[in-house]
């Protein structure tokens, strides 16, 4: 333990922001989501999971809470007035959790309003990591809880249905944040003046989009060029069976920077590992139970590529 609390960060104003999403469903996000949490409280990180997949809430069974006394339901019903108000403990030293459990058919999709009023929140809260779980699918939702995070985190297995989805997610994110910069910066008339005439202006992917608006609108399009820079998705490939997949991740990055113009890094590939079937069957997070299984060192290895990661952007 005494070497974990030796890589603790100083404590921040807000909280870090990670957020793990990646469209289809099945592809082990919650399972992932969970163990980033505990390993960042076994190295002394104060870390809040957030299960923000109202449709399908599950983390509180992942972590071993049968019955969480508190849930994101009372935010949404007006009993809590804020999310520190219905955040509950894990039994985990540094990890707490607000469950997404008990989840109201009405509020699976949280009106506009509310969502901003939960993601400004999320930065109030009194910790240094907050990771997001996030749902499946490409709704607005989902994509602006992933889009605010300083880690946005997307999983995928190596399945041509998961890649596409992923590509799909991945597509998603990108312009619903370019749709916000564009509108932000007031050229969206610029815009449109490019529908129908793209062969023409050599406009055949975003990336050229982009390098478009720099030139005829300088100042804002440099301030788009910024904001979509700024976007730095990261990739983990879960549940791989041969050594050949984990070069998904190196064709998916490639994919990403060349159509969009956005780095995605890989943080790196989980083997498939019974272990962690069993430790879901126990209801308890497999790097606690199976700390030296393949599936628990995978992920001490992606925190470390995130905690260096956070390390170099707060020096930058």
């Amino acid at each position: 333990m005494e070497k974990f609390l030796e890589q603790v960060q100083p404590r921040q104003l807000k909280p870090r922001i990670w957020a793990v999403g990646g469209g289809k469903g099945g592809v082990g996000k919650s399972v992932i989501s969970t163990n980033l949490g505990v390993a960042l409280a076994k190295r002394g990180y104060r870390c809040i999971l957030v299960d923000a997949d109202l449709g399908g809430a599950n983390l509180h069974t992942m972590v071993g809470i049968p019955t969480p006394a508190k849930s994101l339901t009372e935010l949404f019903t007006k009993d809590a007035g804020n999310l520190s108000d219905v955040q509950v403990p894990t039994g985990i030293h540094n990890l707490s959790l607000i469950s997404g459990a008990h989840a109201l058919l009405d509020i699976a999709n949280p009106k506009h309003l509310l969502k901003q009023k939960i993601i400004r929140q999320l930065l109030t809260l009194d910790t240094d990591i907050v990771l997001l779980d996030l749902s499946a699918g490409s709704s607005f939702n989902v994509l602006d809880f992933f889009l605010a995070a300083n880690e946005p985190i997307a999983v995928v297995v190596p399945t041509p249905t998961s890649v596409e989805n992923a590509y799909h997610f991945l597509k998603a994110a990108f312009y619903r944040r370019l749709k916000g910069a564009i509108a932000q910066e007031e050229i969206g008339h610029l815009v449109d003046q490019t529908k129908g005439q793209k062969g023409a202006l050599g406009i055949r992917t975003p990336r050229e989009l982009i390098r478009y608006l720099v030139e005829i609108s300088p100042e804002a399009g440099a301030a788009i060029a910024e904001k979509m820079a700024a976007l730095r998705p990261k990739l983990i490939i879960n549940q791989i069976r041969r050594k050949e997949d984990i070069a998904l991740g190196i064709k998916m990055s490639n994919a990403c920077r060349d159509y969009f113009g956005v780095e995605m890094n890989l943080l790196g590939g989980i083997y498939n590992d019974d272990k962690v079937v069993l430790s879901i069957q126990m209801k308890k997070p497999a790097i606690e139970v199976y700390p030296h299984s393949s599936f628990a060192i995978a992920i001490e290895n992606i925190i470390q590529s995130l905690l260096t990661n956070n390390k170099e952007g707060s020096r930058g």
